[in-house]
């Protein structure tokens, strides 16, 4: 009787732990991620962004449906993302999936396309063998981000070739946070912030830059300016107000190739003052391109387009030099005839040095793959002791060298050995640099009175604390271009012609870099991140196909057995006398 009324108790006492366990649960989350790149865990700009929303986010997800394992691993990973979203915005963010083609009406599913490409989705075209025949799918992998009666679109797989791989699924599951979270930032926020573009100084034209521009406008507001030398290119004059309001945030000088007139360059001296932000990407050094490939040499000069002694000013010094480094990209060139063939073979082309950032917690440049540089010039950090804090974002190689201009380039420079770089080397030179701080004008010693005391101006010696980041080569923001039958297409910026991937991460330094100066770094920290494709071996898996078989269906019915012969012992031990 006693054990009887003890287990009477016993089970009691555990239900009622059960139950007001479940009911303190009901008020509390957390969990418990044990994935060594922490894939389960948002980062904290987003559960910050996500606990403080204001009103209720709704999201309409339309990868759903009957297509193939990878498709369906994104499917899943963007469920259990908006189910992260929902629990860390206390419910606030809710979603549904939507198949596009579960209505089989013809006229149905052209409406339902239709409106999905008007609002920003792009399909995908997928090629599946079925019953020995080849049948072609659309699947439309993207949601609607809907808040306070705006519609924002989220593509959540962006391909880079028209053959899919699990390296492009891998690389869609991980930028989910990033897209997700980017574009529920975009839709609460009242207003995109505006950066300005440069032009009328020969910069890059935009179709060089398309894939930067298009990634950067995703976020903010864009406009091309030509300063013309006026004063209000980039600013208002406020009454009331000592100096000038920017209209623009951050100003973007995309590698002038021309003298950029002193009084441009004061209108940008103006805009630093008056607290804008500047992304200075600049060839020091000018090289005929043209003369290089036809004639397989050319003269390396000094590139005189006036930024110099106003960058000095600042604190960082361009050096006239081509920096050529034994870690760099290749290069494909004839080495003579094969046959009836030509004899195409990889060199090593120093001239365009691989920016390895390993090691480095910085925000702009943690957790990149290599940045390529071409025909690049090195940095000096110079008027140190003025209050401006400055690091190094990227530098060259161990085994680097710097040739002062004028210099003769040669494409016989894959000939070099490696111990050609170890002798005199120049090692670990900056090449590009972030100064963050109060800036004195470069210009406070060099105007009249007349125009430093005009109101109309606002002219300012000093600067509101503010940022620029300078790098010595102007095409780390060129992507290639490809020809079609209306012009040309661009490609991916960090495609390699070679390898016909994107190998380089020169899109995401810079836009870690836009991001930085746009006090964006919820952006980076969530762009930074990095989940491991842990593949399955095929060929083991082939190989060893029935022994793997038999031992995941054997193992788990032998533990079962096992434990149910402990068990049966154990009671039996304790209860027969």
């Amino acid at each position: 009787m006693n054990a009887r009324r003890k287990d009477i108790t016993q089970f009691f006492i555990g239900t009622l732990i059960v139950l007001v366990t479940g009911y303190i649960l009901q008020f509390s989350f957390f969990k418990w991620d044990l994935t060594e790149e922490k894939r389960h865990t948002l980062t904290t700009a987003t559960k910050d962004m996500l606990s403080n929303l204001e009103d209720k986010v709704f999201v309409r997800c339309y990868l759903h449906g009957e297509f193939p394992a990878n498709f369906k691993r994104l499917e899943n990973s963007i469920r259990e993302k908006l189910e992260e979203f929902k629990d860390y915005s206390d419910g606030k963010v809710q979603f549904e999936f939507i198949d596009p083609y579960a209505n089989t009406d013809k006229k149905r599913i052209a409406e339902q396309e239709k409106a999905l490409d008007e609002k920003g989705i792009k399909f995908t075209r997928l090629s599946l063998k079925q019953g020995g025949a080849q049948q072609f799918k659309l699947i439309w992998p993207g949601c609607i981000i809907e808040y306070r009666g705006k519609e924002t679109p989220v593509q959540l797989f962006k391909s880079e070739s028209p053959t899919f791989t699990d390296e492009m699924i891998n690389a869609s599951v991980n930028n989910l946070e990033y897209e997700l979270a980017s574009r529920l930032r975009m839709a609460i926020r009242p207003e995109k912030p505006a950066i300005a573009i440069l032009e009328g100084h020969r910069e890059l034209a935009p179709i060089q830059m398309a894939d930067f521009l298009t990634a950067v406008e995703e976020n903010y507001n864009l406009a091309f300016v030509k300063i013309d030398e006026k004063i209000n290119a980039f600013s208002d004059k406020v009454d009331g107000f000592d100096g000038r309001k920017n209209r623009f945030q951050t100003l973007v000088i995309a590698k002038p190739d021309s003298a950029i007139s002193e009084k441009d360059r004061v209108i940008i001296d103006q805009f630093i003052m008056n607290g804008g932000k500047v992304l200075w990407l600049v060839d020091p050094v000018k090289t005929d391109l043209d003369s290089l490939r036809v004639r397989q040499e050319t003269m390396a000069i000094s590139n005189e387009n006036g930024v110099y002694e106003q960058l000095f000013e600042y604190g960082v010094r361009l050096n006239r030099n081509i920096v050529i480094d034994y870690q760099c990209a290749p290069i494909a060139f004839d080495a003579g005839p094969n046959g009836n063939q030509r004899d195409i073979q990889m060199f090593n082309w120093y001239y365009a040095p691989l920016m390895f950032t390993q090691g480095q917690t910085h925000p702009i440049v943690s957790h990149l793959d290599p940045i390529k540089l071409e025909f690049a010039s090195s940095l000096d950090s110079v008027n140190a002791g003025k209050g401006i804090k400055k690091t190094v974002l990227l530098k060259s190689s161990p085994l680097s060298k710097a040739w002062n201009t004028p210099v003769r380039i040669n494409t016989s420079i894959v000939s070099l050995e490696q111990n050609y770089f170890e002798a005199n080397k120049n090692a670990g030179m900056p090449m590009a640099m972030l100064l963050e701080g109060s800036f004195h004008s470069a210009y406070y010693d060099q105007l009249p009175n007349n125009i430093r005391q005009d109101k109309s101006i606002g002219f300012k010696n000093n600067s509101e604390k503010t940022a620029i980041i300078v790098v010595g080569d102007g095409d780390i923001i060129r992507n290639g271009l490809m020809p079609a039958q209306s012009g040309y297409t661009p490609l991916p910026l960090g495609y390699d012609r070679y390898a016909k991937a994107v190998l380089y991460d020169n899109k995401e330094f810079l836009l870690n870099c836009i991001n930085y100066l746009m006090d964006d770094q919820a952006l980076i920290s969530v762009r930074s991140r990095t989940i491991k494709l842990r593949k399955l071996d095929a060929k083991k898996i082939a190989h060893q196909k029935t022994s793997i078989q038999m031992a995941n269906t054997a193992i788990p019915l032998l533990l079962a057995m096992v434990m149910g012969i402990g068990q049966y012992l154990w009671r039996k031990r304790k209860w027969v006398k």
